[in-house]
């Protein structure tokens, strides 16, 4: 039973998530975002949007929807939007006032825009909404208590058991990458690459306390990196080893004047494959112990 497992930061996005869950009864997996929100009374519906909007919230008067964006083709990016798009609404609606659908998509594409008047002010307050959806998506699709306990249970760490595990959830390669390497006791991290650049990462609690295991975002691939392979068109499955440490990580600076960084000599292990349907490269980074 999920109330029973369940330990959270009380006004959380998690707490949130996990509440919802336990008040509808959710007991099967993979959940069901769309059956999630026609209980919540929220109708779905789906227009070609722009490809920077996956979806957005809309209040009509007293009546809720989430238009989704009709171009996505991926499921399982379809209900994590949904997913988020409900998190916009238990943890904000009080704050979305009743607009029409041009109105709030205009809205939506303002507060995306730094440069616009409306973006420059509201940037911050956009991407703290934006993150704080994404967690509760993240805990409403693969709640953390079992989720954990389910990446327990696979003998082999990193992209077999994300893989397996994104099966199980029914969701996405990056998002049950990304949760699962946050929740991981290993010193790794997963990164997404694009055109031979990292565009965003997440590591777990031990890679970041590691004075040598540094990502930079918008910094090149190291060009032997097995991630770079695919970007050559080298490759075009998936390609794993040990490979120097410096390949990818940049000691903290403010530990490079003690000393010569380890970092040079040390490996660390890489497994890199595309992600299908994308151009996008996903490694999954993991050091020894």
């Amino acid at each position: 039973m999920l109330n029973n497992r369940l330990r959270y930061v009380k006004g959380s996005p998690a707490a949130a998530a996990w509440g919802i869950l336990r008040d509808l009864k959710v007991q099967n997996f993979p959940i069901d975002p769309r059956q999630i929100a026609t209980q919540l009374g929220i109708v779905i519906w789906e227009r070609e949007l722009p490809d920077t909007c996956d979806g957005c919230l809309m209040r009509v008067g007293n009546a809720w929807g989430i238009l989704i964006n009709a171009r996505i083709r991926s499921e399982s990016r379809r209900n994590f939007t949904i997913a988020h798009e409900i998190g916009h609404y238990l943890l904000e609606r009080d704050s979305v006032g009743s607009c029409s659908l041009d109105e709030r998509l205009n809205a939506v594409m303002a507060e995306q825009d730094e440069n616009t008047e409306q973006g420059k002010p509201n940037k911050q307050a956009y991407l703290q909404s934006e993150q704080r959806a994404n967690q509760f998506a993240a805990e409403l699709l693969m709640p953390t208590p079992i989720f954990s306990a389910d990446s327990s249970s696979h003998a082999q760490v990193g992209l077999p058991a994300i893989a397996a595990l994104a099966s199980q959830y029914g969701t996405s390669l990056t998002s049950t990458g990304i949760h699962y390497t946050r929740l991981s006791k290993f010193v790794c991290a997963i990164v997404f690459s694009e055109e031979g650049v990292i565009r965003y990462f997440a590591y777990s609690d031990a890679f970041r306390e590691n004075k040598d295991c540094y990502l930079v975002s918008g910094q090149p691939l190291h060009p032997k990196a097995f991630a770079s392979q695919f970007n050559n068109r080298v490759s075009a499955g998936e390609l794993m080893g040990e490979v120097p440490l410096n390949y990818w990580c940049k000691p903290k600076e403010s530990r490079m004047n003690e000393g010569k960084s380890e970092s040079a000599n040390s490996k660390i292990f890489e497994h890199s494959r595309r992600i299908p349907s994308t151009k996008q490269v996903i490694t999954f980074l993991h050091l020894p112990c």
